[in-house]
Formats: structure tokens, C-alpha cells, sequence
């Protein structure tokens, strides 16, 4: 599990590339995946209509990676010399969430599933919230970096394609 399905600085190192892509299907527990599976549950649907099967693809798959790659390197800045790594989908699913936010900013998404607020703020609540998190290590366990990463690649993606990038 370590060497194939873990993002981290030693995995590149010693040529397992591929990490960075299967970290996004791999899950430290039930809850994990569960959680992540809820929320991936309800997004890519509306996601996938918009992009078709290519596209979300090449969204989810590519936030993936983007995502794997900015917890190793914020890792690798505060962590200097310890051996971590960090597996999960969240980053990938941040990115299909953040993605949808910018297409349809005021839709109304349910915090906890109660409370009601327009998606721009949801996303950018994230945002503010791993941020803290990453910067302070308040959440030590959690791939917040990852996080970002994900959610900044899912705002990336719809500027790309609004400006007809790709």
C-alpha cells in the first residue's frame, strides 16, 4: 500500500510515479471513503453533463495529480526530512466541486447538509479553512494542501476551458 498507493516525495523518488495517480483511489478507512463517496456522489453527476466523459477525466484525473503534487511539495517545505505521504480522493473531489462553484456560482449547496449557502461561498469557506489548517497544522493527518490543490486546479480547469485552452 505504502509504495503504490501513497503520494509522497520517497514514492517519486525512487520512480513510483504512478503514486500520484492512485493515491486519488485509495482510503485510510470506511469513513474516508464514505465521505469522499458521498460528496462525489452528489457533484459528478452535474460535473459530468457539463464536461462529458473525456473532459471530467481529464478533470478529476489531472486534479489528482495536481493535487498529490501540492501536498508533496507543502510536505516537503514544512516537514523537511520526515517520511509522510498522503492518499484519498478529496483533492480530486475538491476539484469537481470548485469546478462546478465557478459554473454555477450561486447555486445553494447544504453545509452538513442544513445549511444552506451559495456555492462561491462554500468553495471559498474550504479554501479559508485548509488554508488555516495547512499553515498552522491544526488538522495533522489531513492532506490540506491537497486540498487547496485540488480546489485551485478545479478553478484552473474552468478558466482553461472558458478561455477555450483545451
Amino acid at each position: 500500500m505504502m509504495q503504490n498507493f501513497v503520494a509522497s516525495a520517497e514514492n517519486l523518488k525512487a520512480g513510483r510515479w504512478w503514486t500520484v495517480v492512485t493515491c486519488c483511489f485509495s482510503h485510510e478507512d470506511v469513513m474516508h471513503i464514505l465521505f469522499n463517496g458521498m460528496t462525489y456522489y452528489f457533484m459528478a453527476p452535474a460535473v459530468l453533463s457539463i464536461l462529458g466523459n473525456v473532459g471530467f477525466l481529464g478533470l478529476y484525473l489531472g486534479s489528482g495529480i495536481a493535487s498529490s503534487l501540492a501536498g508533496i511539495a507543502w510536505r516537503n517545505y514544512t516537514q523537511r526530512g520526515q517520511a509522510s505521504g498522503a492518499h484519498g480522493a478529496s483533492g480530486a473531489i475538491y476539484s469537481v466541486v470548485s469546478f462546478f462553484a465557478c459554473v454555477a456560482p450561486t447555486t445553494t449547496f447544504l453545509l452538513f447538509g442544513v445549511v444552506p449557502m451559495p456555492a462561491w461561498a462554500f468553495v471559498t469557506g474550504i479554501f479559508l479553512y485548509d488554508g488555516y489548517s495547512a499553515v498552522n497544522q491544526t488538522r495533522a493527518g489531513t492532506d490540506t494542501a491537497g486540498h487547496i490543490g485540488g480546489l485551485l486546479s478545479g478553478v484552473a480547469f474552468f478558466i482553461a476551458k472558458r478561455f477555450g485552452l483545451f
